[in-house]
């Protein structure tokens, strides 16, 4: 009952606050990316030997994580651009040794195109969703 009572109360105050500050400030509110308890964990795995990502391409909301996990006995290097870069700029550059995993956050709706900076045959894509 505790807790129904205490989820209820937090909401009303979110909304509210979320009411006073449009009307106040005269700010459009924006959807923002989904917070820390509702972003979900995408998982991209490299198996052993098969210099590939599973899954290669996937499908994401905004504010989403996605965790790469290396399996694989050699070192891997997750690279992609930020979108608005053309490129220029790397959103992530990230080594994954052997048994270990890497986290990143996805806050731009867009398509990402990765690959593996040392097997240049690994590539994935990850379609962001608002």
């Amino acid at each position: 009952m505790y807790k129904r009572l205490h989820d209820e109360a937090l909401s009303v105050t979110v909304v509210t606050r979320l009411a006073v500050a449009s009307v106040c400030c005269g700010v459009l509110l924006m959807a923002s990316p989904a917070s820390p308890e509702e972003a979900s964990v995408h998982q991209v795995s490299i198996a052993a030997n098969s210099f590939q990502f599973a899954p290669q391409a996937i499908s994401i909301s905004r504010g989403d994580h996605v965790r790469w996990t290396n399996n694989d006995t050699q070192q891997h290097m997750i690279v992609t651009a930020k979108p608005e870069s053309n490129g220029k700029e790397l959103e992530i550059y990230h080594r994954l040794d052997p048994g270990t995993s890497f986290d990143h956050q996805f806050t731009t709706a867009t398509a990402y195109y990765y690959y593996c900076a040392i097997h240049f045959q690994m590539w994935g894509i990850i379609s962001v969703n608002p």
